[in-house]
């Protein structure tokens, strides 16, 4: 259907409104072309979810696509050969799109395997999630997050960048502190000087864009915010210092707490590392409250699975348990990810002209944010891809 009527129970449209009740929206040649109460349709066909509740899309804003957590050694399955990874992101992508994600920001891949399905995904070649992709990782030889490519020096820290760009790259992923899925270095280790975070940065704005850091705490994110970078994912040991300082230059925080909360992550698999579950059970007791912070700070947000393919609902229900409201849990997987992954005049939120991603629910997540992990129907770009109804 090119173009059609959606009758709905109500609509939240993820600008932070509050719900339409009996909302209505007209999607055309795979926009949205209106948004409203009664709308004027004679002899348009009719999709009737007068039972549901629809929504924006979700958009995951920091995973990766052929890691699997439960699995162990994440980084070890990063370097796996292309054609093997390429195959073991087909049943992730597919998890994604059945929890209802419609857009996704890879936060680094070995061989470019985010670019290759990316591209696959525009041609039509498979379905999928929309792609706003990293390309390689940039990770300093002693860092976390190792794969197969390192970068050290601010020579080789461009020379990777280049590449990527050259590739196709959307956006930068550094790694610029340790992490919890490796025993070394430390959780605060800072892996660049500021003259290579400084080159990184300069060449991301050359192109349009920007750096995403990895960076949980410590001088590392000190670098981040003095030099330029716009969006430090995890941030689980972020001072008040650091908050206010990050709200002043207008930066973001991406939470993600499925990898770190939820019994199929890392608890799963890499516990048998007595480092690694040191990290992990002292992470737990601080990030809840690092983001209560973050979430009283005003400070910008969004969230995303970490390669905890299917579990955007719980990122969100982590962020109410933290303290954040429905709609504000709600506006962070929809509007602010589309901000993050720079498609905010697409997708993120249902406006006339935007591309028609929506998704459907039975319960208002208004009242319960775990109606967001029974996701019954998936449209993307006004095609249905996913109908989980009997």
């Amino acid at each position: 259907m090119k173009e059609y009527i959606v009758k709905t129970k109500g609509i939240i449209d993820g600008t932070g409104a509050g719900l339409l009740p009996n909302g209505e929206m007209i999607v055309r040649d795979g926009k949205i072309a209106a948004v409203g109460t009664s709308l004027k349709a004679e002899g348009l066909p009719v999709v009737d979810l007068s039972g549901y509740y629809l929504l924006p899309g979700l958009v995951d804003s920091h995973t990766h696509l052929s890691i699997v957590p439960a699995q162990g050694n994440q980084l070890a399955q990063m370097a796996l050969p292309a054609g093997r990874n390429i195959l073991r992101s087909m049943p992730n992508i597919r998890r994604q799109l059945e929890s209802g994600v419609t857009t996704m920001r890879i936060m680094g891949e070995e061989h470019w395997i985010d670019l290759d399905i990316r591209n696959a995904i525009d041609e039509g070649l498979i379905e999928g999630p929309r792609i706003f992709a990293g390309g390689i990782g940039i990770v300093a030889t002693n860092g976390h997050g190792v794969g197969l490519t390192t970068s050290d020096t601010p020579y080789e820290v461009r020379k990777n960048i280049r590449k990527n760009f050259a590739k196709g790259a959307d956006f930068v992923k550094m790694f610029m502190t340790g992490g919890m899925s490796s025993s070394r270095p430390p959780v605060d280790f800072c892996g660049f000087s500021r003259e290579e975070v400084a080159a990184a940065v300069e060449e991301a704005t050359r192109m349009r864009t920007y750096v995403a850091a990895h960076a949980h705490g410590g001088p590392g994110v000190d670098l981040c915010i003095e030099e330029g970078v716009r969006t430090i994912e995890h941030g689980a040991l972020l001072t008040d210092e650091q908050i206010k300082r990050m709200c002043d230059k207008q930066m973001w925080v991406v939470g993600t707490f499925s990898i770190m909360f939820h019994p199929t992550g890392i608890e799963q698999s890499d516990f048998s590392n007595p480092a690694i579950k040191a990290k992990v059970l002292h992470n737990r007791e601080v990030e809840a409250e690092t983001f209560s912070r973050i979430l009283a700070s005003g400070l910008r947000y969004a969230i995303g699975t970490d390669s905890m393919h299917g579990l955007i609902s719980y990122e969100m229900e982590c962020l109410v348990n933290f303290g954040a409201s429905n709609m504000d849990a709600i506006v962070a997987a929809t509007r602010s990810g589309a901000e993050i992954c720079m498609m905010e005049d697409r997708v993120g939120t249902l406006e006339a002209g935007k591309l028609a991603d929506f998704i459907a629910v039975k319960e208002n997540p208004l009242d319960d944010i775990k109606a967001m992990a029974q996701v019954d129907l998936v449209y993307k770009d006004g095609v249905k891809l996913v109908d989980k109804r009997a």
